[in-house]
């Protein structure tokens, strides 16, 4: 949370001095002035202004940890799966802070 230093407009919304002001990181990758189709799930989509891990002085410590998770993941699992499918309804946590998946009922058939 911050508050607002001055009356200030952003986005077209007004913010009068002492109002409170939040990121809100669960939209940040889903804003329609950013990208084309911001609902559609895109993992090659390019201008990318990724914000869930914070940027600058405010950057996640985690984030080179994650991207080295992630980046074996989808180097070795093709290797090691035939089929991958959904098993059931994902579902995704209900918070305004941090969000993503919650449950994603797959069902693998390994190699």
């Amino acid at each position: 949370m911050r508050t607002a230093a001055d009356d200030v407009e952003l986005g077209g919304q007004s913010n009068k001095q002492g109002d409170w002001l939040m990121m809100n990181y669960v939209a940040a990758s889903h804003d329609p002035s950013q990208f084309d189709n911001p609902r559609k799930f895109d993992a090659a989509r390019t201008p990318n202004r990724y914000l869930a891990f914070g940027a600058g002085a405010h950057q996640c410590l985690g984030l080179s940890l994650a991207r080295l998770e992630l980046r074996i993941l989808f180097e070795t699992l093709p290797d090691r799966i035939d089929i991958a499918e959904l098993a059931g309804e994902a579902t995704r946590t209900n918070s305004t802070f941090v969000g993503g998946p919650k449950t994603l009922p797959l069902r693998i058939q390994p190699k």
